[in-house]
């Protein structure tokens, strides 16, 4: 058999072969594995958050990552040998250093062993990115609380996003919780029970991204205390409370603090529950008289998480036992008048009252005690205008236990007013007159003896106040008399006339009298009486003229704005003084055409013929009593 040669030529080549393949042999690897290690990746990105390449990646810290924003690269689940030799890992994640637009498109590359420089090493990945995070839901109802923490659910969270909470230039940074937001209202100072308009925004490094929600809330009314059982500065005339009560608007919660002291800051005593929306105070102590307390609350919270606005204050103080808050003393007082003080709390009525309550020292009385009045009863009448001094010491003691610690003086002064009946008019009307002073030098001032001129008769009334509240400076040698309505039924019918149709003022017995009288053009038959002092009213006082024969008379009609006195010297003297003084225009005695009717039967005219000094005074109103134009000369009238 003929044996075939070797071919050396062929062994040669495969032995080169093998040499290269085993030389070349971890390259192929590599290439294979840089080719198909990348399995799964997502297209689509969040713009803010992290993204992972899983794959096999053999020595994964010779992957490196080119992007066009900066980014930070994660290697997770690694197998390691020795600790820090990571041999292989499944995943690549990236992490954008900074906020991408969205739905914007980039490429990465992904290189493998870069040093080498051989472009079957690299991939190229193509991601595209989503929109920034959004809400899906508001996870907090319309009317809420000022202090609330509001959540917010969002698609995604987001790591390079901040999130605020505006109303109006307020805005407060909310926490980012696994897919919600947290956003506390507390730093945005809300109002209790008011409407607020919150807007939720996302900012990347302070500049606004987006407007994620508009929400109009309400926040719940503020715990407040509608009322308490005692009002607030009030001034209480019992020591002894028991309770104070508290009458919130909504329920609350037992969680609150309480704080009751004096004004020196002492605390007191006490104790409290709740029950619904009433909070009550249960002092533990007696409180002290003259003495201010304070009542301060704080904490409160409603069961539907409102609270208080601002810490309340409750301010009272207990009296300082029984004061005189009111007194029937006064100018004018009547002698046989009981005294009456009027306290500011009721008054214990076992006390004896004589130990505290003088009467010018050495009166003695009776008393009586009702309510918060004492009432005085002098054994006997008080002399005329005369003064006397009322006290009362400190330590008569209210019905609450209260003792009073000041005492209180008053002036008395009996009426220096004394009133005498001269006589009764045709409708039985009782004429009166009023008596200031004891002097033997008499004047006399009429008024009203018109009745149509009533505005006379107040101002007689005014000067008869004006005497009582200045008795002092009546002069000792004179007495002044004030009749205040010489014709009272006059008054009462509306009429210049008495009650049987008779001018009183024509009505006197003179020279001139005559029965038919005239009042400006018109004609009255019988206006001077059947006869001189026919009518009650002029023989009244033609006797009282008679009685007390005063040295000057003044008689008060309206309204001619005149003073014209009788035909004596020292009448006319005062006449013009008079009218100096009220302003009133002088008029002569007996001058012609002062009136433009005829006068007759004048008391006037009487006086005159009598030997007295009269003025008629003219008032210049027929309505208003003129009386502060009138003072000055009546008090000169007095006093000359």
């Amino acid at each position: 058999m003929k044996s075939v040669p070797k071919n050396n030529n062929l062994g040669t080549l495969q032995y080169i072969l093998l040499s290269v393949a085993i030389l070349f042999s971890p390259f192929f690897f590599i290439l294979l594995i840089g080719q198909i290690s990348v399995t799964k990746y997502s297209e689509n990105i969040k713009p803010t958050e992290e993204f992972c390449l899983e794959g096999y990646f053999p020595f994964p810290k010779g992957y490196k990552i080119k992007s066009s924003f900066p980014i930070e690269i994660n290697i997770k689940e690694k197998t390691a040998i020795f600790t820090d030799w990571d041999i292989f890992a499944r995943k690549i994640c990236i992490t954008p250093l900074q906020l991408l637009p969205e739905s914007k498109r980039y490429s990465l590359r992904l290189s493998f062993l870069d040093f080498l420089n051989l472009g079957i090493f690299y991939k190229n990945i193509s991601i595209a990115t989503t929109s920034y995070p959004k809400v899906n839901e508001t996870m907090f109802e319309e009317e809420i609380n000022n202090n609330q923490i509001l959540e917010y659910a969002m698609t995604y969270p987001s790591g390079l996003l901040d999130y605020y909470i505006q109303q109006g230039e307020l805005e407060t940074q909310c926490i980012v919780e696994s897919s919600s937001l947290k956003c506390d209202l507390s730093g945005l100072t809300l109002k209790q029970g008011q409407e607020y308009e919150l807007t939720l925004l996302s900012k990347y490094e302070d500049k606004l991204v987006e407007k994620l929600n508009t929400t109009t809330i309400r926040t719940r009314t503020a715990v407040i205390v509608e009322q308490s059982s005692i009002p607030n500065n009030s001034v209480l005339q019992n020591p002894s409370v028991g309770q104070i009560d508290l009458t919130l608007n909504k329920e609350v919660e037992s969680g609150y603090q309480v704080q009751l002291i004096d004004s020196a800051g002492n605390n007191i005593t006490y104790e409290s529950s709740v029950i619904g929306n009433l909070l009550s105070i249960y002092p533990k102590e007696i409180f002290k008289q003259n003495t201010t307390y304070l009542l301060k609350i704080n904490g409160l919270r409603g069961l539907d998480g409102s609270q208080l606005e601002s810490e309340y204050i409750l301010q009272f103080s207990i009296d300082d036992g029984p004061k005189i808050t009111g007194t029937n003393i006064g100018s004018g007082f009547s002698t046989s008048g009981n005294i009456v003080f009027t306290f500011n709390q009721s008054i214990l009525s076992t006390q004896n009252a004589k130990t505290y309550i003088k009467l010018n020292s050495a009166t003695n009385y009776s008393y009586s005690i009702k309510g918060n009045q004492i009432t005085i009863n002098p054994d006997s009448d008080l002399g005329f205008c005369q003064k006397y001094t009322v006290s009362l010491n400190k330590g008569l003691t209210s019905n609450t236990g209260l003792i009073g610690s000041t005492g209180a003086s008053y002036t008395l002064k009996t009426t220096c007013k004394r009133t005498v009946y001269i006589g009764t008019s045709v409708q039985g009307r009782s004429i009166y007159a009023y008596y200031f002073g004891s002097g033997a030098n008499k004047i006399v001032f009429f008024g009203a003896i018109h009745g149509s001129e009533a505005n006379t008769r107040t101002l007689m009334n005014r000067w008869a106040t004006e005497l009582e509240n200045n008795s002092d400076r009546i002069p000792a040698d004179k007495t002044i008399i004030v009749i205040p309505a010489v014709n009272p039924d006059g008054i009462a019918n509306r009429s210049r006339f008495n009650a049987n149709g008779v001018d009183l003022n024509r009505n006197f017995d003179t020279p001139s009298w005559v029965t038919g009288t005239y009042l400006q053009t018109d004609f009255y038959p019988t206006g001077g009486g059947s006869a001189p002092f026919s009518e009650p009213e002029s023989q009244d006082i033609r006797d009282f003229m008679y009685r007390e024969s005063p040295y000057l008379t003044l008689t008060y009609h309206a309204a001619a704005g005149y003073v014209i006195p009788t035909n004596s010297s020292y009448a006319i003297e005062k006449g013009h003084t008079y009218s100096q003084l009220s302003g009133y225009s002088y008029v002569n005695p007996d001058a012609a055409g002062a009136f433009t009717y005829d006068i007759t039967g004048t008391f006037e005219e009487w006086a005159e013929g009598h030997g007295y000094n009269a003025l008629v005074i003219e008032l210049s109103s027929s309505s208003y009593d003129q009386f502060t134009q009138n003072k000055t000369a009546m008090w000169k009238m007095v006093e000359q």
